[in-house]
This record gives C-alpha cells, structure tokens and sequence, in this order.
C-alpha cells in the first residue's frame, strides 16, 4: 500500500469523468470532453494533466475517463484514472496548425485596450513585444491564471533594469471579446499589473473583433473554442522583437519568467 500524499496548499478533488478526445504524451496531457463538475465548473473540453504515465500508453479518443481532479492555487491535474476503451467511437482529428518561425514578420494586428484605445503591433516597434493570450473568466489555475501570474514576474523583473522596462511591451489577448470589455480587462488586468505597472503604460489588456481575434490565434497557432461561456484552448506566448519579427513562440506554460525577462532585456 502506498503511503498518504501531502495536500498542497488550498487543495481541492472533484470527481471526474469524460471521453478522451486526444493524448499528447509528449506534454503529458490528455483533452477530454467532461461531464458538469459540481461546485467547480460546467462541462467542456479542455486538456487537463495526467500524472499515471500508463495511461498514456492505452488510452486512446473515444474511451472513457474516470477520476479525480485536483486543483492548488497553482496547478491542476486528474489523478485515480481509470478507463473504458470505446476506441471505436473516436471524434475526427484536428487540423494541422500554423506555427510561425522565428524570422517570419507578424502580421499587422489591432486591438482595443482595456482603456478603450486602439494599439496595434506596429505602433509598438522599437523595443521587444512579449504576447500571449487569456480570457478572464478562464478557472483552472495553470492557464490563463499561470500567464497572467508569469507575465508580472517578467514585468517585475525588467522593471529592475530602467533601460530594458522603458522599451518593453507586454501583451495580453484575450480572446474572449464578447464578455471581455475594457472595463472587464481593466479590472482583472489591475490584479496582476496593479502594482507594477498601474497605468498600464507596459503591460496592457486587449482584445478586438472576433475576426481580429482568429486572426491573431491563427498566425501564432493559438486553437480555441468557445463551449457555454468557457473556452477550451492551447496556450501560446510570442517574443516578437524591435523590427516586428518573431524572436520566439512558446507552446504551454512550462517557460520560466526569468529566461524570458533575459532575453528581453
């Protein structure tokens, strides 16, 4: 018998069941259509966490997932798995992203930002551009929550060197334009920039129209889906430099503030 796990922090277990869509064992996610989770959120499909690494060795779409998901301030994950194959009712496969180069000019894009003005990337040349995408109703702790949490650390630390902070922009789209009104990016954008930069001078939160929006997902291969007023969606974060080329884009949320502060600065 194995011996009893120490709960992190703020932990919570919610009983979990859906059908696998997909199995990256490479990021070590499975995305799964859930069922409702009472008291914590509808169902959807998003990728979750897998911690038992033999279930990426068996599962395949179209089974069947039972277990828990456990959710810290930080992180979530499901553990206790266990499956039911249905392989033969898998859904169809995705189609192949863009996945831009680093070299490749980013198109001319237009937001609105969470003051009701426009910015757009070319506006923003001569220093470098850190972009990634949220929306703020997003409820599991390593997405949105994580890119918000990584992008005040960059700013805290570029705020440390005056020359890098003066000529550094950050990026938050969300992609959520229907519920994500200025006054709704203001407020949650005040959260996490509030003390670093509270009048949004470096770091703000934009949207746009639904068209501008696809647009921008498109070119940096951002998928996202909107499912009752959630959003299933990958994670994408764009270094874009002076000229207005990418540097560097980032799938996930395993990068580290401290790196990608350096390279900015």
């Amino acid at each position: 018998m194995m011996g009893a796990c120490k709960k992190a922090a703020n932990e919570h277990r919610y009983e979990f069941e859906g059908r696998v869509v997909s199995v990256s064992a490479a990021t070590g996610e499975i995305t799964i259509s859930h069922k409702d989770i009472p008291g914590y959120m509808m169902g959807m499909t998003m990728p979750f966490k897998v911690k038992q690494d033999w279930v990426f060795k068996v599962a395949k779409p179209g089974d069947t997932l039972r277990g828990q998901l456990v959710v810290t301030d930080e992180r979530s994950w499901i553990e206790n798995v266990s499956l039911t194959q249905e392989s033969g009712n898998a859904p169809p496969a995705s189609q192949g992203l863009h996945l831009p180069q680093a070299g490749d000019v980013v198109p001319e894009l237009a937001f609105v930002s969470q003051d009701g003005k426009k910015v757009t990337l070319r506006s923003l040349r001569g220093g470098p551009v850190l972009l990634t995408f949220i929306y703020t109703r997003c409820p599991l702790p390593d997405y949105c929550i994580r890119m918000s949490s990584n992008f005040g650390e960059v700013a805290k630390l570029l705020r440390q060197r005056p020359e890098a902070w003066k000529k550094a922009h950050l990026l938050s789209v969300s992609f959520d334009p229907g519920f994500d009104k200025p006054s709704v990016l203001k407020n949650y954008g005040r959260s996490y920039a509030g003390e670093v930069d509270p009048r949004f001078e470096h770091w703000e939160f934009v949207t746009g129209t639904p068209e501008e929006i696809k647009r921008a997902a498109d070119f940096f291969g951002l998928v996202y889906d909107a499912q009752d007023g959630q959003y299933v969606h990958s994670l994408r974060t764009a270094l874009i430099g002076a000229d207005g080329k990418v540097i560097e884009v980032v799938h996930g949320n395993e990068w580290k503030p401290e790196e990608m502060a350096a390279k900015m600065k």
